[in-house]
Parts: C-alpha cells; structure tokens; sequence
C-alpha cells in the first residue's frame, strides 16, 4: 500500500514540475507561435522576487503573487519594446529571445552575485509507512489542477479566450473582424510571462536560486511543449505532462533518477516520431471518429 501510495506521489510531483515549467512556455508558443527561449530566465526571475519579497517578510504566498505580477508585467513591456517587431519571424524571435536570455542571467549574476537566499520548503511532511511525503509538494499538485481549470476556463468561457483563439487561428481573418490582434498577443505575452514567474516562484523552495537556474527547466519544459504539440494549448500540456510522468516515474521507482530521465527523452522521441503534432493532435483525430 505505501509503495503504491508512493508511485502516485511521485507521479503527481512529476507532472506538476513538468506542467509549472512548460506552462507560460506553451502559452506563448502555441498562441503566438514564438518560441521564447528567455523562458528559463523568466522562471529564475520570478524565483528571485519571490526570495527577496520572503526575505523582507512578506509571506511566501504574497510573494509568489508579487513574482508573477512582476513577470508579466516585464513580459509586456519586453512585447512591446522588443518582441512584438519579430512576429511572422520565428527565427529572428528565437534569435532575440536567446539573446534576452542572456542578459538576464549574466544581469543577475552581477547585480545580486552567484546566488540568492534560499527559502525554506513549507508544510512540513506526512509519513506513510517508511516513505515521507512533502505538504508543499502535495499543495502543488493540486495547485497545478486548479491553473489549468482557471486557464481552460479563461480560453473557453470568455471573450478573450474566443480572441485569441481566433489570432491563433487565423490573424488576417481576426483583424478583418475588428480584433485587435497585436493586443491579444500583448496580454498572451504577458500571461506566459506570469506563469513562467509564478511557476519559478513556487519552484524556489525546491532548489537553489540562483542566476542560471533557469537552465535546469529549459529542457524540461521543451520536451513537455514538443510531446504536447501544438493542436491544444491546455489540451497538450495535460496530455504530455501525463503521458512523461507516467514514463518516467515507474522507472525512476526501480532503477533510478538517471534512468527516468532516459526513459522520459526516449518516450519524447517516440512520440514525436509517431505523432509529429503531439499527443494534441491525437485528440483532434479521435473526436470526429467518436462524434460518428
């Protein structure tokens, strides 16, 4: 019981990693088509505010909402400054968004030093039988299950979401309706900023803070995005979170942390050869065959 009990913790804990690190990246790519490669940076910036607002006292919960605020508001005025002259060019998108990446990491690194203050986990830990198991990793799972309802929600159920759904889709069309395509990829922007922000805020008291972090989550959160696919933006990142997770855990359970990961690149590569629109897409073949 307690082995069992232990997979579903650890398959819990790994596809809520894999969802904060890819969610603002999937956000921007699959709504905008940019591929952000300043995504790891964004995480260590919102890992950073988060440590400094702790460290003042402010309360970690606080915290984590100052980090995203701050994030995504410096994710529209880079949109507005930089990025929004590079749309309809992926390439040159990728290009600056790695430079910015760079200048955020060695930014920090001379302006705060190697590192940062950590923050200590919260919560404490419950046994069960000779396995432990952390609060703060059992409030992210179920965090990570409310974001994506608030999302899903925002991008279905409202006025904005029917937007930037159409801008995705077809933005000349969108345009010719009177959308204002350039401000949905503004706040689009600004969303994935957050999340990145908030996500690197949650993951601080996981790891240590410092400028280059962001790294450990690039890889990641691109796998993530890549299996996932762009057919679905929430879809995609559930489907792919889940599908990993469900890989990499009974592995890492027997054979170890290096293995899983192994185990976790394999799969991303098998799905990718199968599904080339990622596991999304496999939902958009299925359903008219299940409408029938």
């Amino acid at each position: 019981m307690a082995d069992t009990i232990s997979i579903l913790y650890q398959f819990g804990t790994n596809a809520s990693f894999l969802l904060l690190c890819a969610l603002g990246l999937i956000v921007i790519l699959g709504m905008m088509n940019i591929i952000n490669l300043a995504h790891g940076e964004f995480m260590m910036l919102g890992a950073y505010t988060a440590s400094a607002a702790v460290h003042q006292g402010i309360p970690l919960p606080l915290a984590v909402l100052l980090a995203a605020a701050a994030v995504g508001l410096f994710g529209v005025i880079l949109e507005r400054l930089i990025v929004q002259h590079f749309y309809g060019r992926e390439l040159g998108a990728l290009v600056v968004t790695w430079g910015i990446s760079l200048i955020l990491a060695q930014g920090a690194l001379l302006a705060f030093g190697p590192f940062m203050p950590p923050i200590a986990i919260p919560g404490g830990s419950i046994s069960v039988g000779v396995y432990s198991f952390s609060i703060y990793w059992l409030f992210l799972i179920v965090f990570c299950v409310v974001l994506l309802a608030g999302l899903a929600w925002v991008y279905r159920a409202t006025n904005f979401g029917l937007e930037a759904r159409a801008a995705m889709q077809n933005p000349a069309m969108a345009r010719a309706l009177g959308i204002r395509v350039n401000r949905i990829y503004m706040i689009t922007f600004g969303i994935g900023s957050a999340l990145a922000g908030l996500s690197g805020a949650l993951l601080a008291p996981t790891t240590s803070i410092a400028p280059f972090m962001g790294q450990q989550f690039v890889a990641p959160a691109f796998i993530t995005v890549v299996v996932g696919g762009g057919a679905s933006v929430i879809g995609g990142a559930v489907g792919s979170s889940a599908l990993l997770s469900l890989v990499e855990t009974p592995v890492s359970f027997l054979l170890g942390s290096f293995w899983g990961s192994v185990a976790l690149l394999v799969t991303a590569l098998v799905v990718i050869r199968i599904l080339p629109g990622g596991v999304s897409s496999l939902g958009r073949r299925l359903l008219p065959r299940l409408a029938r």
